[in-house]
């Protein structure tokens, strides 16, 4: 029995760091990079979680072709923590849409910058002598059950100062967390008939009671908790939403320090339980038994986070659940690090934007070659 169980265990997806398959740094050029990516650097005086949940209302632009198919580009909000410090980034697919996110970024986080990143690197850097470690997030129920939001049970803090706070790690360490949003028709909540019912349809099952018992079947009545549950998700009809993805991954040359990062930022993201609809975000490490076909699944999920690739997990999140998970923090959050941004105007570029060209990015590879370990988590 114990070995069968030991058996199970060595099977299940585990965080484990291992390196790619690289003969040269993984480096993205911002030239050859799909759509814009930003750089922001927020001024710390703002609203957090209520100006991002303004912000995805402003950009919720719904496309459709003739046959009423979601057409909708997707876009990423992305948190790095890279070269010591922690930046905020948005990409957008388009043109149109990184002036769209400019804009709108400015309205609702005033004071704070935005700018290209150009002739740049449009991803972090991972060496080849770097340990890689990475996870997706799904939601643990069908999507009408909503996460944690500041609506809902509400934050009695922003839960991004304990998420920037786990990415902290050693400078030559790169931990980033992508969340890809792609914007939901507004008949989002009428269901599927071929994977779960409607907004409507739940909240009335639940009102119904439960039916327990297999030999002699009976019904429940419905608790105060399936109540309140049915009203929340009833909630949601009308509301605007988003279609969403999310990534982490973690890179270090040691091996410990990339499976910690990857699993204890993943692990955040389930204080966005709801205790309500029991609603959570679960993570799946990026795993395979054998390590040369898990460094191949690794290095295929370092591609799709390079490239801002989008794939349909099926989960779908309200403005406010979103802004949740894919907001800039304010003064609240006591990480050290954060890119800020301290005075209230002026367009000045940081002096840092052009640090990842070519050539540097190529000295910094040699750097960390020529250095090993030696120094604390921060």
């Amino acid at each position: 029995m114990i070995n069968r169980l030991r058996k199970a265990l060595d099977r299940s997806p585990q965080y484990e760091a291992t390196q790619l398959d690289l003969e040269e740094p993984f480096i993205q050029p911002s030239e050859d990079a799909p759509g814009v990516l930003l750089r922001i650097r927020p001024f710390k005086e703002n609203q957090g979680i209520v100006d991002g949940a303004g912000l995805l209302q402003s950009v919720h632009d719904v496309t459709t072709n003739f046959r009423g198919k979601n057409t909708s580009d997707h876009h990423s909000f992305e948190v790095w923590f890279d070269e010591g410090k922690v930046k905020f980034y948005m990409h957008a697919a388009t043109e149109a849409a990184a002036d769209k996110f400019r804009r709108r970024v400015g309205n609702n986080y005033a004071n704070s910058e935005v700018f290209p990143v150009e002739d740049a690197a449009a991803f972090p850097v991972i060496d080849p002598d770097q340990y890689v470690a990475g996870a997706r997030l799904e939601m643990e129920k069908i999507p009408y059950y909503p996460i944690r939001h500041h609506n809902s049970e509400g934050w009695e803090t922003d839960p991004y100062g304990e998420i920037t706070s786990e990415m902290l790690s050693l400078d030559e360490s790169t931990v980033v967390t992508q969340v890809i949003f792609r914007p939901a028709k507004q008949s989002w909540t009428d269901g599927d008939r071929f994977k779960h019912n409607s907004v409507d349809e739940l909240a009335h099952a639940l009102r119904q009671g439960t039916s327990v018992g297999w030999i002699d079947p009976q019904t429940r009545p419905p608790s105060e908790k399936d109540k309140r549950a049915a009203t929340v998700i009833e909630q949601q009809r009308g509301q605007q939403a988003f279609h969403v993805n999310i990534r982490v991954l973690a890179a270090s040359s040691n091996q410990d320090e990339a499976e910690a990062r990857a699993r204890g930022v993943a692990g955040m993201f389930r204080k966005y339980y709801n205790a309500i609809t029991e609603q959570g975000l679960d993570d799946t490490p990026v795993w395979h038994r054998k390590e040369s076909k898990r460094a191949k699944r690794l290095q295929r999920f370092v591609r799709r986070m390079s490239n801002r690739e989008w794939i349909d997990r099926h989960m779908i999140m309200t403005v406010d659940e979103l802004a949740g998970v894919a907001h800039i923090p304010n003064f609240e959050i006591e990480t050290p690090n954060i890119d800020w941004r301290y005075t209230q105007r002026g367009d000045r570029v940081p002096a840092d934007t052009g640090q990842y060209s070519y050539d540097a990015i190529k000295q910094r590879a040699g750097n960390r070659q020529s250095r090993q370990g030696g120094q604390d988590r921060v």
